[in-house]
């Protein structure tokens, strides 16, 4: 029988029926998913842009960079009975030939093809069913800070998981085993049976939510990261080196709520293990984090308000003894710590307060303040998508090339950030997205910045950071359903 006998006549004549979400096919149900975004971005005196990288590699200056991306996903879902398949393709790429961009790392090509879901679940019935979930799979833990999917990020996140959820009352207990890196060697059928023997990259995680009610939600989380990498994320920072072979165990409770126009989140993170390649015999770890943030919406209130105020610590290393800088492991990039991404939950203090306004349906503004700076001054500056941006003493590098270190103690002030972003859906499966930054930078940050040579070189061989920095995005994205 056709959709459209199903319908009036007189419906049919005043507008047409909404497509189905779901289309039967014999025995199967099956769910269309379409996702195109294109995204645009600038940056101005970028602080992680040009000079030298961590490793000592010297480059070019750069004042302006800016790239065209887009990302295209097509997927299909099918549900019979107890069991659901899903397959999503997704085609990711800078158009053109971009500069640099602290969204498209060196480590990564400029293109991306394949599957971003491919999983099976068998799941029972009801609001909150149990599941077991195999295969490539996107996954949000709380609010993305240990785990999340970067859905921002050019690529999104995934993790090749098996993962099995139990819903028990009011409470609900989840476990997953991921691979984030394959060992090697592989073998004879992928043509490679020599080098080093490396068991790749594990995580383990284990999470309990207990829902007392909307406004008191409990949720506590166990995670291990088992590392033997192949080094192929070093880039010259001691924070990636550390994460390159050993074990680090994180626990963590959150306590939120949301409710009657309420938002809260209250986390804390305690880390422990040992970081193999840091010292001959490893070096222990002992790291701890904290965030918090708490939001009111006005309903009854002109353009509709929301206010907010938050903040966060992150534990940072001095590079002496035990290694205490903390690491966010899968994080959300842009969400927590400011549009400009220069910031992540690691060896960092912040403090925020953001309005946002409903100036019209389907449209929001937003405006947010930021001060930020490094929990240890002569620790390392790690960005929101964990790149090592810099650190206060120079390298040897730095020295070797005629350049003047800057005298004096290390300052911990990266700066005051603005952020303002703009949202309008003119159209149900369409929304266009604008956002600007800009980040007065402090003592700390130009510190750092001149120590990586991303400045004006002085005539007696100092380098001058700039004082201003800018960051600028427009997006428009298309879903369906």
């Amino acid at each position: 029988m056709s959709l459209a006998g199903l319908a009036p006549a007189t419906a049919l004549a005043q507008s047409p029926p909404a497509a189905p979400e779901k289309l039967t096919v014999g025995d199967w149900q099956l769910s269309p998913l379409l996702e195109i975004r294109t995204r645009g971005e600038y940056r101005r005196d970028a602080p992680d842009l040009g000079g030298f990288d961590l490793v000592g590699n010297l480059s070019s200056r750069v004042r302006d960079a800016w790239v065209v991306s887009e990302r295209s996903r097509l997927g299909l879902g099918a549900d019979r009975g107890a069991l659901r398949i899903q397959l999503t393709l997704q085609d990711a790429r800078a158009l053109g030939s971009p500069t640099p961009t602290a969204t498209l790392t060196p480590r990564r090509d400029v293109s991306l093809f394949g599957p971003y879901e491919a999983y099976a679940e068998v799941h029972g019935t009801g609001a909150r069913p149990n599941y077991l979930k195999l295969g490539r799979q996107a996954i949000v833990w709380g609010e993305g800070r240990l785990l999340g999917n970067a859905d921002f990020s050019p690529t999104g996140r995934w993790l090749d998981a098996v993962r099995a959820h139990a819903a028990l009352g009011n409470f609900d207990v989840e476990a997953l085993a991921a691979l984030l890196e394959v060992p090697s060697p592989l073998g004879t059928p992928f043509g490679e049976t020599s080098g080093p023997q490396r068991s790749g990259v594990q995580l383990y995680g284990v999470l309990g939510r207990w829902t007392v009610d909307p406004l008191l939600v409990v949720e506590l989380y166990a995670f291990a990261r088992i590392a033997r990498s192949n080094g192929a994320d070093l880039d010259g920072s001691r924070f990636a080196l550390a994460r390159l072979s050993g074990e680090t165990y994180t626990g963590a409770l959150r306590v939120s709520g949301d409710s009657r126009g309420w938002t809260y989140g209250i986390e804390g993170a305690y880390q422990l293990g040992n970081a193999n390649a840091l010292a001959v015999g490893g070096q222990k770890v002992n790291a701890y984090a904290a965030a918090g943030h708490v939001s009111k919406t006005l309903p009854d209130v002109a353009l509709t308000p929301t206010f907010r105020i938050a903040g966060s610590y992150a534990s940072g290393d001095d590079g002496s003894g035990t290694y205490h800088q903390f690491d966010p492991l899968l994080p959300d990039p842009q969400r927590f710590h400011g549009q400009m991404d220069l910031f992540a939950w690691s060896n960092l203090i912040d403090a925020s307060a953001r309005v946002q306004i409903v100036p019209a349906t389907d449209t929001t503004f937003a405006l947010e303040y930021r001060y930020a700076q490094l929990a240890q001054a002569s620790g390392e500056w790690i960005g929101s998508y964990l790149n090592g941006i810099g650190r206060a003493a120079p390298s040897p590098a730095f020295i070797a090339a005629g350049y003047t270190p800057n005298t004096g103690s290390p300052s911990a002030e990266l700066g005051h950030e603005i952020d303002a972003a703009f949202t309008w859906r003119p159209l149900v499966p369409l929304e266009v997205r604008v956002g600007w930054s800009g980040l007065f930078l402090g003592d700390g940050a130009k510190g750092i910045m001149s120590s990586q040579a991303r400045g004006a070189t002085q005539p007696n061989g100092t380098v001058a950071a700039p004082s201003f920095a800018q960051y600028a995005y427009a997006q428009a994205s298309v879903a369906l359903p």
